[in-house]
């Protein structure tokens, strides 16, 4: 069937009536034909030539409507990954942190093993020389130690030579590389004359583990010192920390005081880094992140030295049995 010349009608076929043109528009396509005669009214005859195909392009481009969906998918694809990507960044710097108090820790033991099983000594504030190059750090002087300096910035000089007073200590042949001492996740910074220094040291160690006299309260009378390898028979070397990792705010010499003679109280802070963890060495060389469940601990900002535990939290009491034990 024809309807007008030009114009076949066949099956399947879908035509509209364009009234603006006086024409037929041919639909459920990709084309439109429009046949215009201008002797006929409606335009059905086309016999001058006045019939032609249109092609309607689309491009490359999104519509609005699509690229919003496509912002929206990425966006709920966003909030779904990232909680999951950084739960995996935190994995890994608690892996870290491990891994550079073991490396620590083992330099601490070959140490001992060189030097007839005596321990690496063990300095508090009092012991603390200002430079590096003091005569006193050199093995066999009065306060050779495993690590000496502070890291609290109260001596602002001694900022730049943090890294320097790292490889004054004893154990530092055994390691040979400063990066260990550190938390990777311990992001505490030191300003002097205009340039900004990262922390160079995050961990402190046991208290009753070969401390320089004078002995304090946490080492003194009524607890057991360590002077030696094989003085961890109890709590025994599993379970006795060397190394723990302090909080900044709390971090001074390299003394962590706290002892079972000392209950229920905090003198030294551990840190709260992991995911409400902070990392632990010990004595047979294995480490590990706590996870602290002390209310005081967790506080934002963290506390400073001296403060009450947690009578609701196990953690006090758990670090004091890993320190050392009560004498008669």
């Amino acid at each position: 069937m024809v309807l007008a010349a030009g114009l076949p009608l066949q099956a399947g076929r879908r035509f509209k009536l364009d009234l603006k043109n006086n024409g037929l528009i041919e639909t459920g396509m990709n084309m439109n034909k429009i046949s215009k005669d201008k002797n006929s009214g409606l335009g059905f005859g086309g016999r001058d030539g006045n019939s032609s195909w249109k092609l309607k392009t689309r491009g490359n481009a999104f519509t609005l409507i699509e690229l919003l969906v496509v912002i929206a998918i990425i966006a709920v694809l966003a909030a779904m990954l990232l909680p999951a990507l950084n739960a995996a960044q935190q994995r890994a710097k608690a892996i870290s942190c491990m891994n550079n108090m073991k490396q620590v820790t083992l330099g601490w033991t070959e140490y001992a093993a060189d030097n007839e099983n005596r321990l690496a000594p063990n300095g508090q504030q009092s012991t603390q020389a200002p430079t590096p190059t003091d005569p006193s750090y050199l093995p066999g002087g009065a306060n050779s130690q495993w690590c000496p300096g502070l890291v609290s910035g109260t001596v602002p000089s001694a900022i730049p030579l943090m890294p320097n007073f790292i490889q004054a200590g004893l154990i530092y042949p055994y390691v040979n590389d400063t990066t260990p001492y550190a938390c990777p996740s311990d992001m505490r910074t030191f300003k002097y004359a205009g340039t900004t220094y990262p922390q160079a040291r995050g961990s402190s160690m046991n208290c009753c583990i070969n401390p320089i006299p004078p002995l304090v309260k946490w080492n003194g009378p009524g607890v057991k010192v360590f002077y030696r390898d094989t003085d961890f028979l109890f709590p025994g070397p599993s379970t006795t920390f060397v190394l723990i990792d302090e909080d900044e705010n709390s971090l001074n010499d390299t003394l962590f005081c706290c002892s079972p003679n000392d209950p229920n109280h905090w003198q030294d802070i551990p840190a709260v880094r992991h995911v409400r963890g902070g990392g632990l060495s010990f004595a047979d060389g294995h480490s590990e992140i706590r996870r602290w469940s002390d209310k005081y601990l967790l506080q934002i900002p963290p506390p400073a030295n001296g403060i009450a535990s947690d009578p609701n939290s196990p953690d006090n009491g758990w670090l004091e049995s890993c320190v050392t034990v009560l004498t008669p």
